[in-house]
């Protein structure tokens, strides 16, 4: 309905200029200069057709309002005051009858007053608050009565009582399916109104209602364009027709009423939907039934088709009805879905499942197609479960797909075919712009780059084993060593497809000269005839071949680029001097490393280094036979000054001690 709010009323030619302003609260008077003649302003003059307005809706007067005689001063709006005001103007007299309405279309509420002799406005209860307000020379001020809060309570209040609109429509209507229906909407309305507009809306499945058709006296059926139901809709002041009905009519359809200031209302209806089934079936069982069979025994099959709701099926013996042991109603289709089995991205090599389904019953056969570019269908197989595969698609796979329900029950306006777009994401193999294997020389740079191209942006990175060397297209080495040698991976992948990676490798080979492995020199052994082990360790590439000085068969080992020779002698003073070399080499150059061998005593602890390992060969024994024979002579020795003793042979320093007396004594 129509708004009336704020309701300013406007005087717009009054002569002189006052302004009257209606205040929601009570406001202080300012005094008037000279004051005002009488608050109900008895004294008018006739106006030229000044109108009562209601904004947004104008009330013209009829005949003209007269204009108060006033002096130059003016009621303008007040400002707000803690004291009260009130200065009510005096009542009609005659007081005013009812506003007459009309609706229009669209609709307007246009209410006129009628004639009145010279009646004088009346605002009572509501207060006005004056002030005097100057008027320039030569210059016209309006008059506006601007309406409160208040004011709309009241006209609101008055317009409910003016009166009221009534609707009526059934609870239910049924339709049958490809018929037309109509759907009656009768309303009364009591009270002065001008006109009635009925429109009619469609409840949505998610509770919101859109409007498809109105009617008014001045406009008459008007469909709206923009639904679904626009080129079956028809209206008029009787009710809403729809043709051709179809299953998915069945809803809720509102009828709404307004009239003006007596208000509006609405009913719902439900448009329930059926389809006569198609004349019974009836198979009869060939087979020979037996008294003897516990279980009942199928004497017929009776099939119901098209029916809609599903029919009751009922079997009668002699006119008396059975008991049914199994029903079903055949119904043709009426929506055809085809969809992936799976959700989510597909990519190259995935296996892809379409499922195509109906509403009929029995579930019909489906046919696929492959659409081509020129819109021909390219015929890809049947399917009674209604799934088609495609077992590994690839990038080429990509385009429309048609599925068709085989359901020659269906009337030729459900729409049996489906259409369903496959995109394919894929990645091409990186290409690298190094053709592996690479060989490059021993301590140069390196830079190669990545690149691939897929259905959605890549993401790049460079690992050697674990350890990830670059998240971008290119790859830089600085200063190749024999360790910088190996396989190095280009990773790519598209982020935003789960699973969708490519990888390339490229093997790097660093040539150069061998290298060898440093490490002590020096080799320390106790005795002359000792054996020691010297081991020599060469990295390059291409391996290096390791030769020895001494004429000894080494012990050869190898993995990667390195090699590993090892070689076992005996020490000699001949060894000692020209000690021992080993010479790696290969198409690049050699390397030398050379061992010197010592001989130390046996007290003197023998350092061992990790060029070479002493091997002593009976020292352990020398030293315990020296021992051994060290205390058999200092027993010999202990025994035989024994056995002088005995025998008196040994003076054991007697005689001595005697010589030295004489002796001292003789000096």
């Amino acid at each position: 309905p129509p708004s009336l709010c704020p309701l300013p009323l406007s005087v717009p030619s009054l002569s002189p200029p006052p302004a009257l302003s209606i205040c929601p609260l009570s406001l202080s008077p300012l005094p008037l200069s000279p004051p005002l003649p009488s608050p109900s302003i008895p004294s008018l003059s006739p106006l030229p057709a000044p109108a009562l307005s209601l904004y947004p809706l104008p009330l013209p007067l009829s005949p003209p309002l007269p204009s108060p005689s006033l002096p130059a001063p003016a009621l303008s709006p007040c400002p707000l005051s803690p004291r009260p005001c009130s200065l009510p103007l005096s009542p009609l007299s005659p007081p005013l009858p009812p506003l007459s309405l009309s609706l229009l279309s669209p609709p307007l509420l246009s209410p006129s007053l009628p004639s009145l002799p010279a009646p004088a406005l009346s605002l009572y209860p509501l207060p006005l608050c004056v002030r005097p307000q100057r008027a320039s020379p030569g210059v016209e001020t309006g008059h506006r009565m601007a309406a409160a809060p208040l004011l709309l309570m009241l006209i609101a209040a008055a317009a409910g009582a003016w009166g009221e609109v009534r609707v009526s429509v059934p609870e239910a209507v049924e339709a049958e399916l490809t018929q037309s229906v109509t759907i009656p909407c009768t309303h009364t309305v009591t009270g002065p109104h001008a006109s009635v507009m009925v429109e009619w809306f469609v409840v949505m499945a998610g509770g919101g209602r859109q409007r498809i058709a109105y009617w008014d006296r001045a406009a008459g059926g008007v469909t709206d364009g923009d639904t679904d139901l626009t080129p079956r809709v028809t209206v008029d002041g009787a009710g809403l027709t729809l043709t051709g009905v179809k299953l998915t009519d069945e809803r809720s359809f509102l009828c709404q009423v307004t009239a003006g200031v007596a208000g509006s209302n609405e009913g719902s209806v439900r448009l329930r939907v059926y389809d006569a089934p198609e004349p019974p079936e009836v198979t009869v069982n060939p087979a020979i039934l037996s008294m003897t069979e516990k279980l009942p025994s199928e004497i017929g099959t009776c099939i119901s088709r098209n029916g809609f709701p599903a029919p009751t099926l009922t079997w009668y013996k002699d006119g008396a009805a059975l008991p049914t042991v199994t029903s079903h109603n055949e119904y043709h289709s009426e929506h055809v879905t085809f969809a992936l089995a799976e959700g989510g991205d597909v990519k190259e090599g995935d296996k892809v499942r379409m499922k195509c389904s109906s509403d009929g019953f029995p579930p019909p056969e489906y046919i696929f197609y492959r659409l081509m570019g020129d819109g021909e269908e390219q015929e890809l197989g049947t399917s009674r479960d209604g799934v088609w595969v495609l077992p590994a698609v690839m990038r080429n796979d990509t385009g429309p797909y048609r599925c068709e329900a085989l359901d020659f029950d269906a009337p030729p306006d459900v729409e049996l075919k489906k259409d369903l777009s496959l995109f394919v994401h894929y990645l091409q193999t990186p290409e690298v712009s190094a053709r592996s294997p690479l060989t490059l020389p021993l301590g140069h740079d390196l830079e190669v780059t990545c690149s691939a191209q897929g259905s959605a942006p890549v993401k790049i990175i460079w690992r050697k084993g674990k350890d990830h060397l670059s998240h971008s297209p290119t790859l830089t080495l600085k200063k190749l060593g024999y360790k910088s040698s190996g396989t190095y991976v280009c990773e790519v992948s598209v982020p935003s497809v789960r699973g969708l990676v490519r990888t390339r490798q490229l093997k790097v080979l660093v040539e150069g000269k061998p290298t060898l492995e440093s490490g002590g020199s020096e080799v320390r052994v106790e005795a002359e005839g000792q054996r020691v082990t010297l081991t020599c360790a060469a990295t390059a590439h291409p391996p290096p071949k390791i030769s020895w000085s001494v004429d000894k068969q080494p012990v050869v080992s190898s993995w990667d680029q390195a090699v590993v020779s090892k070689v076992s002698l005996p020490v000699s003073g001949a060894l000692e001097k020209s000690g021992v070399t080993c010479n790696a080499s290969n198409r690049h150059g050699w390397t030398l490393r050379s061992f010197t061998i010592s001989i130390v005593p046996p007290t003197t602890e023998t350092p061992m280094t990790s060029g070479g390992e002493g091997e002593r060969v009976g020292g352990a024994g020398i030293v315990v036979t020296a021992v051994v024979v060290s205390v058999l002579l200092l027993l010999l020795l202990v025994c035989a000054l024994y056995c002088l003793h005995k025998r008196g042979k040994l003076q054991c320093g007697q005689s001595g001690r005697k010589e030295g007396i004489q002796t001292e004594v003789r000096n």
